[in-house]
């Protein structure tokens, strides 16, 4: 490896990075990607980087700083240093952008990204102009007026059936009422000797076939209408299924692409070990990438400084541009690497790395100890050290709390008092504040 590659950048102000190394000396281990303080090295990179390349933006890239503003649609980006030994020993470093610039993959003298889909002869482009086609003809199908139409048609004819059998289940019961009066009347004349048994027997005939008539007058208008409503319905799922069957081949072929296009993004750590996007994050929730995975600056600097027998020494991340409305993030500031897209590849990726420990994981209060100021029969009221966490938190358990219930397993409970940093333990009855 030599200074000629491209993508490695000497640092061009000798006198501060001599000064640097001679003060701060080199890093132990690796910087610690999710939690840091970005080392003076990356520091000096990161200004390097920013007053010889991005304040001149030879990419007319629309960052949103006051000087970009007529140039279309506002992006700040995501950019990142790190600092390497080559193999003849001199440091410099290497940078990468988050995802595209200026619509770009590749830009000099950014790192390359881990798999370009976007090359000519890429499968990506093949295989995405198919998917692109059959979006093109799910537009055509689901914009179809017949389609429109039909769906306007059936939503009428089932309303209209449902008015034309209200009216006539209303008109039955109604005609029913009439009668069963009607019969009662029947009845009682025939009771009075008004009318004839004959008579009486004919008109009982005759509401009945009032009634079958009625029943078969309803069951006609529900045939009529079904045989309407299910014509209608017939022609629309003809044009539903196609709709559907288009779908469905959309998903097979952009779910294969996606399981191929993350086979691509082969991710090598320091041992020499590779792993696919599909391998590492086979272990997640849904067994799928992330959209973006592998497209950030850390894991593309890793990747070519692995790929270029490079010996990653520190590294750091900052925003350039306007604050995006998604998230918080400033101009110029240092940013730790994301953790749904970024910390399943740079685990594998520091595998094997001497890497600064997790700060998170830390106990500040490990080694000290708790004064008891006060104690007797019912309390103990002992001084809180300002570093001892009062409760156990999610990674790490001791704490006030954890130790008083083992120092006082018969205790109570405990009431912290925030004035004075107590905590008062009782070791009977009810536990209540108590200040100071």
């Amino acid at each position: 490896m030599t200074v000629s590659d491209p993508c490695f950048i000497p640092f061009t102000d000798a006198i501060a990075l001599n000064n640097t190394v001679a003060e701060q000396g080199l890093p132990e281990s690796f910087t610690f990607p999710f939690y840091y303080q970005p080392h003076p090295l990356a520091i000096l990179a990161a200004q390097q980087l920013q007053q010889e390349l991005l304040e001149a933006n030879p990419w007319q890239h629309n960052f949103g700083l006051d000087s970009d503003n007529d140039r279309g649609m506002v992006i700040g980006k995501m950019f990142g240093v790190l600092v390497v030994k080559n193999t003849q020993g001199q440091l410099g470093f290497l940078a990468a952008f988050s995802g595209k610039l200026a619509e770009k993959n590749i830009l000099p003298p950014f790192v390359p990204p881990v798999f370009d889909m976007l090359t000519q002869d890429s499968f990506f482009n093949a295989e995405n102009k198919q998917i692109n086609q059959i979006n093109q003809f799910l537009h055509q199908h689901e914009s179809d007026p017949l389609l429109a139409s039909l769906t306007a048609q059936l939503t009428q004819q089932q309303q209209q059936a449902e008015r034309e059998l209200e009216q006539l289940r209303a008109l039955i019961i109604d005609s029913r009422k009439q009668r069963k009066l009607a019969r009662e009347q029947a009845d009682n004349a025939l009771a009075q000797a008004e009318i004839s048994s004959d008579e009486h027997k004919s008109l009982s005939i005759e509401l009945s076939r009032q009634s079958v008539q009625q029943k078969h007058q309803l069951n006609a208008l529900k045939q009529q209408w079904q045989s309407q409503i299910t014509a209608t319905q017939t022609q629309l799922n003809e044009l539903q299924q196609q709709i559907k069957q288009l779908k469905r081949q959309r998903k097979q072929l952009s779910n294969s692409l996606q399981k191929k296009l993350f086979a691509q993004y082969q991710f090598l750590n320091i041992e020499g070990q590779a792993r696919d996007l599909n391998d590492i994050f086979n272990d997640a929730p849904n067994h799928l990438p992330p959209a973006g995975a592998g497209e950030c600056a850390a894991p593309k600097l890793l990747q070519y400084a692995f790929k270029q027998q490079l010996i990653p020494v520190a590294m750091a991340e900052f925003w350039w541009g306007a604050s995006p409305k998604s998230e918080i993030k400033q101009h110029q500031n240092y940013y730790p690497a994301c953790h749904g897209k970024c910390r399943p590849i740079l685990t594998h990726m520091l595998a094997g790395m001497q890497v600064d420990a997790d700060p998170l994981l830390l106990n500040p209060g490990k080694d000290l100890t708790i004064e008891i100021i006060y104690q007797d029969d019912v309390m103990a009221i002992i001084n809180k050290p300002a570093e001892l966490l009062s409760i156990p938190g999610k990674n790490i358990t001791d704490s006030v709390f954890s130790r008083m219930q083992q120092q006082f397993p018969n205790a109570t409970g405990a009431a912290y008092c925030s004035s004075f940093r107590h905590v008062d333990i009782r070791t009977h009855g009810d536990c209540t504040h108590q200040r100071g």
